[in-house]
């Protein structure tokens, strides 16, 4: 009988934290464009957001720029080509790829992120990971022309490689930039680092790379990496995680922080798991449809943003307390973007990009 009270107390004591937090959201913005049935069949769509615009890249081939304040379309850029890939935004600097009828090919296109004129096409075909900037010259994954798939090093400004380093299907792995160095995929779970300059790092190697780039003589094996640069493995991720597919990872000046299989693990120094947090202990998750949608969206000192399977929430990771968290399945998001006390996402169901005030 106390086994049965302590239950349905510890039950009532979930229900009413649950209850405490569940908020509200407003949907202050959503697009009203007539998309036609075979292009929500052919569903690849993203944008990205600055600090005064929002740039869709809708279904319908079109890149529309909106006013963030009050919503009113800025100008609209036919690109006859739409990706999940988000389009980049650096400054007043707006890179996208172009597909051009006359010669049936792709083209990577900078523009003023103000008025969408035209600055000058790029040496480079494709961009695909989120680059960082570092002054003139921007640090990326993409295909070059006569490498393939490659790191590369570009000066946008005046239109030029710096350097490039051949890395094949790697490109699709988003590199980890650190201070001094850079983390980069060779395929696989292999990771070499490399400098500022195309420097490789890592010449004495515990481990020699047997694989198609000469230039990549050592590699660590890793599917992630922690803040003091610790390689996450498969074996751990099973261990710890029960799966090492589609996990989230970030990482503050502090801890490492890995969401997914209903888990949100935080590490310290040395992979030390500091807290393993079940996830449906926190929030309610409903049977309702599945969206594989986990993503990481924020982290401070002391609570982290993320989104896992239709709900967004922000958790007190030192007090162990769920502070908000967001029924969103009605939104079924694709891509979502925090943006300070605002959501930006693209609904899965209807195409249209939605900003909701949290």
């Amino acid at each position: 009988m106390k086994k049965i009270k302590k239950m349905k107390k510890y039950f009532l004591i979930l229900l009413i934290n649950f209850c405490c937090c569940t908020w509200g959201q407003t949907e202050f913005f959503k697009t009203n464009i007539d998309f036609t049935t075979s292009q929500l069949n052919n569903f690849y769509t993203s944008f990205a957001v600055d600090s005064s615009q929002v740039y869709f890249n809708a279904i319908d081939y079109n890149l529309y720029t909106y006013n963030k304040v009050n919503g009113n379309l800025n100008w609209k850029y036919n690109m006859a080509f739409k990706s999940n890939t988000s389009p980049i935004v650096y400054q007043k600097n707006l890179f996208l790829r172009k597909y051009i009828e006359q010669n049936k090919k792709k083209i990577l296109m900078q523009i003023n992120a103000i008025n969408g004129d035209t600055i000058h096409s790029l040496e480079i075909e494709t961009i695909n990971t989120k680059p960082l900037f570092k002054d003139n010259i921007m640090y990326c994954t993409g295909i070059y022309p006569n490498i393939g798939g490659a790191m590369i090093a570009y000066n946008f400004k005046n239109n030029h490689l710096v350097w490039a380093e051949f890395i094949a299907h790697g490109l699709d792995k988003q590199p980890i930039y650190f201070k001094n160095k850079i983390f980069a995929n060779a395929e696989g779970d292999n990771w070499f680092e490399i400098d500022y300059n195309g420097k490789m790092l890592d010449t004495k190697c515990k481990k020699k790379a047997n694989m198609f780039a000469e230039n990549i003589k050592c590699v660590q094996n890793f599917i992630h990496i922690s803040h003091d640069k610790k390689g996450i493995t498969e074996d751990f991720l099973q261990e710890n995680m029960d799966n090492y597919e589609n996990i989230s990872s970030a990482f503050n000046n502090r801890n490492t922080f890995l969401l997914g299989s209903l888990k949100l693990l935080i590490l310290g120094n040395n992979l030390k798991i500091t807290k393993k947090i079940d996830i449906d202990q926190i929030i309610p998750i409903t049977e309702s449809e599945e969206n594989s949608l986990n993503k990481i969206l924020k982290i401070d000192d002391n609570s982290i943003w993320f989104y896992y399977e239709n709900n967004l929430v922000l958790y007190d990771y030192i007090k162990n307390k769920t502070i908000k968290y967001y029924d969103l399945t009605s939104y079924n998001a694709h891509q979502i973007i925090l943006d300070e006390n605002k959501l930006w996402l693209i609904s899965k169901d209807s195409g249209q990009l939605i900003g909701l005030e949290l």
